[in-house]
């Protein structure tokens, strides 16, 4: 629409990474309001992969994010066994899995301890982060920290390296886990279990019976109803394998994709000219924006709306109090994924329990080699924040001529440009009558992008130059229908 050639005429706000801005264009009447997501970076990966053989692509998009390396290494491996034809034994498998559900739990307890707590437990304060938090509440926010720590150690201690790590091959894992490997991972998993209890505890009191929580629930500037898309097994929540499903806003099921190649029948993506990441839709709806009929949103939250359970004694106990106090599903209040992540940390702790008893994850070969090759080959997986796909075709010597990387926050970029939307009404009328915005309402905004926890990356970004900070999570800026600009912050 014309509105959108607009913001050509912006300066964007760069960075290498965790650059993003909010710009919202309203008609004269104030009656059309649009918030436009803009994510300011550029990576590149799709193109830098063409040409490298295909052996060495788990490795190459481990570096694509630093929050989420794990899970690109992971998704890359399963896209390229699939090429070379290699079903990876148990043993690799189940290693695999427990490496996943680690990232899983470090980016959670990041995200719920630095940025989630910090955003409920402080709402309507000009500084909502970890300081103050640690100000306020110094035995949460020092047990967030310390959680971090004791995972961080875990991953190097079992795969070598905390990042950019070699363990996926063909077929396979590099190396198998050891006995000493699980008892140190046992040593961990005691500690961070005492943590996510006391985590647990401060959520349940502090935020879930506060009045704030309960009106923030009720509060039609963070509901979507959309489509909800996630990986399931049997009915139940999935992170590694599984089938592609997806339910609608009522919360039937409409698609269930066995075969990951088929996931460009559910999945479009649109491109737009204000923003370096693709507008992802549900195909056979067609691109429309803002509009929620046509978005999908992936993450902790649609992953309970696809699921029908929840394995673990404790994270099924806590699903299902999350389920009534939202009064049943599908779940459609943003600022329930705060909540699904709590659902999925404890999930991660009682699976890799679980796994670590499994004699299979000792035992057997590494890694398979023999197979038949393909040309072409696609991996899902569940990252932290979403559904996250890696397609790759190769040509006869297994050299990436074509590479598609389709990340949660690109997905929930849809998700979020349409949440804006809906939440920046107010924001206009503020500005029409005062001049500016109100905190609140500047908070309000934040708040609904927060809630996806996109990877930008993540939304913390600062850089010192000088004696000076110079904060680049994200800006606002506020256009008139003939480009004025009405409001920058």
């Amino acid at each position: 629409m014309s509105e959108y050639r607009l913001l050509s005429t912006l300066d964007p706000i760069t960075l290498v990474e965790g650059v993003a801005r909010i710009v919202v264009i309203a008609s004269s009447d104030g009656r059309d309001v649009r918030a436009l997501y803009q994510i300011m970076e550029f990576r590149g990966f799709e193109k830098l992969s063409v040409g490298r053989h295909v052996e060495d692509m788990p490795r190459i998009v481990s570096t694509i994010c630093g929050f989420c390396s794990w899970s690109h290494h992971l998704v890359s491996g399963k896209a390229v066994d699939a090429i070379v034809g290699r079903k990876p034994p148990v043993r690799a498998e189940l290693t695999r899995m427990l490496v996943n559900y680690i990232q899983i739990l470090d980016s959670h307890l990041l995200h719920f301890g630095f940025i989630g707590l910090p955003d409920l437990t402080l709402w309507g304060e000009s500084q909502r982060d970890i300081t103050r938090l640690l100000a306020r509440n110094p035995e949460i926010a020092s047990i967030a920290l310390k959680t971090r720590s004791i995972l961080r150690k875990a991953e190097k201690k079992l795969v070598g390296k905390i990042q950019h790590g070699p363990l996926v091959v063909p077929g396979g894992v590099a190396r198998g886990l050891t006995r000493d490997d699980l008892e140190e991972l046992d040593k961990a998993l005691v500690e961070i279990n005492s943590a996510v209890d006391a985590l647990h505890r401060f959520f349940d009191e502090k935020i879930v019976k506060s009045e704030l929580f309960k009106k923030l629930l009720e509060s039609e500037e963070f509901t979507m109803r959309c489509y909800s898309m996630g990986l399931a097994k049997n009915g139940a929540l999935e992170h590694y394998d599984g089938v592609l499903r997806v339910v609608d806003s009522k919360g039937r099921i409409i698609h269930e994709i066995t075969s990951p190649a088929l996931y460009t029948d559910i999945l479009g993506e649109a491109l737009v000219s204000w923003n370096n990441a693709t507008l992802p839709y549900y195909k056979p709806a067609g691109f429309k924006l803002p509009s929620e009929e046509s978005t999908i949103m992936v993450g902790p939250l649609a992953r309970l709306n696809v699921a029908e359970r929840v394995p673990g004694e404790r994270a099924s106990d806590e699903y299902r109090r999350l389920v009534e106090m939202a009064g049943g599903k599908p779940l459609s209040n943003v600022v329930l994924y705060h909540w699904a992540r709590l659902v999925e940390i404890i999930h991660s702790v009682e699976m890799l329990t679980e796994l670590m008893r499994d004699p299979r994850l000792l035992e057997g070969e590494t890694v398979n080699f023999t197979g038949k090759f393909e040309s072409r080959g696609v991996g899902v997986i569940e990252a932290p924040r979403g559904v996250l796909i890696h397609d790759y075709s190769v040509d006869e010597n297994a050299v990436v001529t074509r590479a598609r990387i389709i990340t949660p926050t690109t997905i929930n970029n849809t998700a979020i440009n349409t949440n804006l939307s809906k939440a920046s009404t107010r924001l206009v009328e503020e500005i029409r009558s005062t001049g500016r915005p109100s905190s609140s309402t500047i908070s309000l905004l934040e708040s609904v992008v927060r809630a996806y926890d996109p990877c930008n990356s993540c939304a913390t970004h600062c850089i010192r130059v000088g004696d000076k900070e110079i904060t680049t999570s994200f800006s606002i800026v506020v256009l008139s229908d003939r480009g004025e600009v009405l409001w920058r912050g």
